[in-house]
């Protein structure tokens, strides 16, 4: 097989091993992961400005 023949299907082994899929799984594993932080993120983001008032103004 000639140099040029070896490249191009060494080429394109390598273009469909690296080829990223975006998977059903990977959207589920999105939804299950992500959604219910962003659910949780508002929340925690008012109890730590509220507590960090707290300590900032409580001199006691």
């Amino acid at each position: 097989m000639p140099f040029k023949g070896r490249r191009k299907k060494h080429l394109q082994k390598r273009k469909s091993r690296n080829q990223a899929r975006y998977s059903w799984s990977d959207f589920f594993a999105d939804i299950f992961f992500y959604v219910p932080e962003l659910i949780v993120l508002p929340f925690r983001l008012l109890w730590w400005g509220i507590r960090g008032l707290v300590r900032l103004f409580d001199w006691t």
